[in-house]
């Protein structure tokens, strides 16, 4: 049995609203059934703010924040249904309800398998989101706006809790509100006997709050996926851990392959200003160089340009001289893992528009060569977000970017999707949804096939999922001793989508 509503709520609603996040504060499993109404649902529209995503977005404070991640698109206009406060039963405290009915099916233990993994009747599945249902106003009845992404997540999930449910995939669901405070994950970690009794523990959104259940996990042997943030530093010798989105690493590694495998490793200039975070990111993509050449030697080391900064007066990069790098008849490849300082991205892109026509530089050189010189230009996820470049120096210059996402609006299971999400909801759905919907739908089978310890066998199960592709891979930490299988530091989604600028849209480049 899977208990959750089966509508969003609208943003200026009625005592559906109240009883929605006091059922949050106490996860009461009575709260999430489906609601069922013969009524036809009013209509809302409500244009809400372009909302960004899990690059930039922090549900707590509604800040544009610097994560490394990737960005998100944003979130269209949203249409509230209204739905009859009739079909949703009384909210109890926690304390009022039976064990068995907080559990929804008892789970029953069957077998157990290799790697410590059990198999039962049914599964606990405990999920953290930042409703902020501390900042609920009951005097006007309106949702703090920042709830929304939440929402948004969590009906990208009941969707694919109705599918694992019609596919007899049994589990019992308790939502949890972390209100994005690390104070109240915590109480939760401590207090709730449901996350002790959980089987998969799925969420919270901030680092902060991922860091605390993953050594919660880590400490009583609870799988846990973390399905937004990318941080490499989360936890340690956790093999419990998922990470989804993945590292800043994985995104060099994958822009590193992608151009080697596209233009060669002579062709590739590795670009930064001349700060310690930027320079040392030079190193993910040396060291996978050599992977990729089989061998450690510095003439394979890619090529680097610094660019010296002016600490007075960081907005004026006129010291930029492509002229070393730029061969007429050639193409360069520029890898600038930079994202910060978009001033900085837009003076250097700029920069290398003017040096690779062929006019500028006969005139600079007083020559009569017309060779064109090509170049392409890989950056990071962050560009989607930049407002002041003009998407002709991306068009130009055939930027590519990675993403830990890529929506194909074309696809057909796609467009499937969002016509059944707003035909449910009213609401278009925005990329939360789709990211709920695929960490749940496949987490829930691997669960149900493979038990408590199913992430030991997620390498042998990648697969393409609506928002980006699944493929696990877990991560050890090198050692000097030789020894034949090191431990288990976490699990991670290594798939990273390259995409590139084209027709004036980015779109999917893996497959070229």
């Amino acid at each position: 049995m899977i208990s959750a509503l089966s509508r969003l709520p609208r943003l200026n609603g009625n005592r559906l609203l109240v009883a929605l996040f006091l059922g949050l504060t106490v996860s009461s499993c009575a709260l999430f059934r489906k609601a069922e109404t013969d009524e036809k649902p009013e209509e809302i529209g409500e244009e809400l703010d372009p909302l960004p995503g899990k690059k930039v977005y922090d549900p707590e404070t509604g800040q544009l924040v610097i994560v490394d991640g990737a960005p998100v698109e944003v979130m269209d206009t949203i249409k509230w249904k209204i739905i009859s406060t009739d079909s949703i039963p009384p909210i109890q405290s926690g304390d009022g309800i039976a064990q068995e009915e907080m559990m929804g099916t008892p789970s029953e233990l069957i077998r157990r398998g290799d790697f410590g993994t059990e198999f039962y009747t049914s599964y606990n599945l405990t999920v953290l989101l930042p409703f902020l249902s501390d900042r609920f106003n009951p005097e006007s009845n309106e949702i703090f706006r920042n709830s929304t992404w939440a929402l948004n997540y969590y009906g990208g999930m009941q969707m694919a809790l109705d599918e694992l449910d019609d596919q007899g995939i049994k589990l019992n669901v308790r939502v949890m509100d972390s209100k994005a405070q690390e104070a109240a994950v915590g109480r939760l970690l401590s207090t709730r006997s449901e996350l002790y009794n959980s089987h998969l523990i799925v969420g919270p959104y901030r680092s902060e709050n991922v860091e605390l259940v993953a050594e919660f996990a880590r400490r009583n042997n609870k799988t846990y996926v973390s399905p937004h943030s990318a941080s490499a530093n989360v936890t340690n010798a956790n093999p419990n851990f998922i990470q989804v989105s993945p590292t800043l690493q994985s995104h060099c590694q994958a822009i590193t392959k992608h151009a080697y495998e596209n233009y060669g490793r002579k062709k590739i200039v590795l670009v930064a200003r001349d700060k310690e975070v930027e320079r040392a990111r030079f190193n993910y993509f040396q060291e996978e160089i050599f992977l990729l050449e089989g061998r450690i030697e510095d003439s394979l080391r890619l090529r680097e340009y610094v660019i010296a900064v002016d600490d007075n007066d960081e907005e004026r990069f006129g010291n930029i001289d492509l002229s070393a790098y730029l061969t007429p008849g050639d193409t360069t490849v520029f890898i600038l893992p930079s994202w910060s300082n978009e001033t900085f991205v837009y003076s250097f892109l700029s920069q290398v528009k003017v040096a690779k026509n062929p006019m500028n530089t006969n005139r600079q050189q007083g020559g009569m060569q017309k060779e064109p010189m090509h170049v392409v230009v890989y950056g990071m996820p962050q560009w989607q977000e930049y407002e002041r470049i003009d998407f002709d120096l991306y068009e130009s210059l055939n930027v590519h970017i990675s993403s830990d996402t890529y929506l194909d609006t074309y696809a057909d299971d796609v467009r499937f999707f969002k016509r059944k999400f707003y035909n449910r909801f009213g609401i278009t759905p925005g990329e939360e949804a789709f990211l709920a919907y695929d960490v749940t739908r496949y987490f829930g089978r691997m669960l149900n096939d493979y038990g408590t310890k199913f992430q030991y066998q997620l390498e042998k199960a990648p697969e393409q999922m609506l928002h980006t592709r699944f493929d696990f891979e877990r991560v050890v930490r090198p050692t000097t001793t030789g020894m034949e299988n090191p431990p288990i530091q976490k699990f991670e989604n290594k798939h990273v989508n390259i995409l590139q600028f084209k027709d004036y849209q980015f779109q999917s480049a893996n497959l070229r």
